[in-house]
């Protein structure tokens, strides 16, 4: 399944915003807080080059996608991303997640590991370390290019990477109605805990993780 634009797909009520590129073995994209299907727009392209069918998706309160969260939780999240596996026709993935989304994704496979062939964790959060409550609190209110981009800066090795189409797609993003509510009801949840109890770390490993 390829697209070769962004579409819509009805997830449990939702509508999700979602790109799918290639063909093979299922991949999954998964931003971090205040992100969106964008963020991996430099490396969406080469995976599915390598003979692999990759997808990536705006989660409930990102992007162009629905604003409803829901409790906001890593849970409800991770309710949501099942549900898209199902409508997207999914069954097995390899799951990529930044930040929260490896936090989710962790949560993902602790819930169903048998959908999950392997885990790649980029700066996940939910491993013990403190996450900079300044980056997500400036991230819940900067609404202009220049109050966001101080904050996105943060999230490059090399901030000249940045560019003026990431910080207005961010833009846009905030300033949908309800959209700054949205963050801040996820940002209050946190992301130690998986459903059955274990650590979010306890489960990289489980299966195939880097």
């Amino acid at each position: 399944m390829t697209a070769a634009e962004p579409a819509f797909v009805d997830v449990a009520g939702r509508r999700i915003r979602h790109l799918v590129t290639g063909d093979g073995d299922a991949v999954l994209l998964v931003h971090g807080f205040a992100g969106c299907l964008e963020t991996w727009s430099t490396n969406q392209a080469a995976l599915a080059a390598g003979g692999r069918t990759v997808a990536a998706l705006d989660l409930p309160g990102h992007g162009e996608s629905s604003l409803d969260v829901g409790s906001g939780s890593l849970d409800e999240l991770v309710a949501c991303v099942r549900a898209y596996l199902d409508a997207a026709g999914f069954d097995r993935v390899h799951l990529v997640g930044h930040s929260m989304g490896a936090a989710l994704s962790l949560a993902l496979t602790d819930h169903d590991p048998a959908r999950v062939r392997s885990l790649t964790l980029i700066g996940p959060a939910g491993f013990g370390q403190r996450i900079d409550p300044d980056f997500i609190r400036g991230m819940i209110v900067a609404r202009t290019r220049d109050e966001l981009r101080p904050l996105m800066r943060r999230l490059y090795a090399d901030p000249a990477r940045l560019t003026d189409a990431e910080l207005d797609l961010a833009v846009a993003a905030k300033r949908r109605e309800g959209a700054i509510e949205a963050l801040a009801k996820i940002a209050s949840s946190r992301y130690a805990g998986t459903p059955s109890g274990r650590q979010l770390r306890d489960v990289a490993g489980t299966v195939p993780t880097l």
